[in-house]
C-alpha cells in the first residue's frame, strides 16, 4: 500500500502545485475525498495529470493474475486497464445572438456602418484606431491600446479596459491583472502568444472608472472586426461589463458564468476579471473553475 499512497501524495503535491501557481491560497476538499487520495484510489487528479495511481495491495491483482485476465496476448497478456477518465461535468448551453452578429436585436450598435468591413487585416484596423476621435477618451490617453497576440488564435480574452500601466506601455493586461492573468495561463499550460487579448474599449477611462454606454458604442466596432478578423472558437470575457456587452445580457457574473453561450461555432465563458482575485481572495476559486472549462474547449476547438 506504501508505493500507492506515495504516487497519491505525488499527484496531490502537483495538483496544490498548480493551483498556486493559479494564485490559489485556499483549498476546500472534503475529508473523506483526501482520504481515498491517500489510499492510493482513482481520483480526479489523477484523470487530469494524465496518470494513474496504483491500486491499493488489497485490490491489486497478482502478476499471475493480470496475465490471466488478458487471454490472446502472447506471453500471458499486459497490465490492467488504468481506470476510466471520468466525463467532463456538464456545463448549461446558451444559445445567444453575440453582439457582433448581424442578426443581433440586443443592440443598434452596428446599425451605422463603421467602413470597418473594409478593413481585412488587424494593422489596418488598429491604424484606424490611432486617430480615433468618437469619444472624450481620446483627449486623454497616452496609448491606443488595440490588443495584442496571435492573429489566428482560437482562444480570444476581451477585457474591460486598459488601466494605467496598458495605457503607458499601449498593450493589454501588463498590470497586476495582467502579471495575474499570466500565472492562471501558465498553470492552466496554455500559452499567452497562442492566444489574442482585447478590450471592449481601447483608451482608459479616467481613474479606471467603468466605461460609459457612449463610449462602448463608440468603441465596441473596432472589436468586432478584430473578431471577424481571428475568427477565434472560444472567447472569454473578462469581467462584467465585457460579458454585458458581447452577450447582450443583464445580470451578475455570478449567475452569468459557469455557463457557456454559443452562436454557431463560437463559444462564449465569462468569468470574473483577474482584478477581482486581486481585491478578493473568494474570486480566485471560481476563476479557476471557469479555466478548466475554457481549458476543455480551447484543447477540442
Amino acid at each position: 500500500m506504501a508505493s500507492g499512497r506515495d504516487e497519491a501524495r505525488k499527484l496531490a503535491a502537483e495538483y496544490f502545485r498548480q493551483l498556486g501557481e493559479a494564485g490559489e491560497a485556499e483549498v476546500y476538499m472534503p475529508s473523506g475525498e483526501m482520504r481515498t487520495r491517500l489510499e492510493g484510489r482513482a481520483s480526479p487528479v489523477a484523470s487530469q495529470s494524465g496518470t494513474s495511481p496504483e491500486p491499493s495491495a488489497a485490490t491489486a491483482p497478482s502478476r499471475t493474475d493480470a496475465r490471466a485476465a488478458a487471454p490472446g496476448v502472447p506471453g500471458g497478456g499486459s497490465a490492467p486497464a488504468p481506470p476510466k477518465t471520468p466525463d467532463a461535468p456538464e456545463v448549461e448551453i446558451i444559445r445567444v445572438k453575440l453582439a457582433f452578429s448581424s442578426e443581433a436585436t440586443t443592440s443598434d450598435m452596428f446599425a451605422k456602418s463603421t467602413g470597418l468591413e473594409a478593413c481585412t487585416t488587424l494593422e489596418e484596423v488598429e491604424a484606424r484606431t490611432v486617430g480615433c476621435q468618437n469619444c472624450e477618451l481620446a483627449g486623454g490617453r497616452t496609448n491606443v491600446v488595440f490588443g495584442a497576440g496571435n492573429p489566428n488564435a482560437r482562444l480570444m480574452f476581451v477585457g474591460e479596459a486598459p488601466g494605467r500601466d496598458e495605457d503607458i506601455q499601449g498593450i493589454p493586461f501588463v498590470g497586476r491583472a495582467g502579471q495575474l492573468l499570466n500565472k492562471i495561463l501558465e498553470a492552466a499550460e496554455i500559452e499567452r502568444d497562442d492566444v489574442y487579448i482585447a478590450n471592449i474599449i481601447k483608451c482608459r477611462p479616467p481613474n479606471n472608472r467603468t466605461p460609459l454606454t457612449n463610449e462602448i458604442e463608440a468603441c465596441i466596432p473596432y472589436l468586432g472586426r478584430q473578431v471577424a478578423l481571428i475568427a477565434p472558437k472560444v472567447i472569454c470575457t473578462l469581467g462584467l461589463p465585457a460579458t454585458q456587452t458581447l452577450l447582450g445580457i443583464r445580470g451578475s457574473m455570478g449567475s452569468m458564468r459557469g455557463k457557456m453561450y454559443v452562436e454557431g461555432d463560437v463559444k462564449v465563458i465569462p468569468t470574473y476579471h483577474p482584478a477581482a482575485a486581486l481585491r478578493d481572495p473568494k474570486y480566485k476559486r471560481p476563476i479557476w473553475d471557469d479555466f478548466q472549462l475554457i481549458k476543455r474547449e480551447y484543447d477540442s476547438a
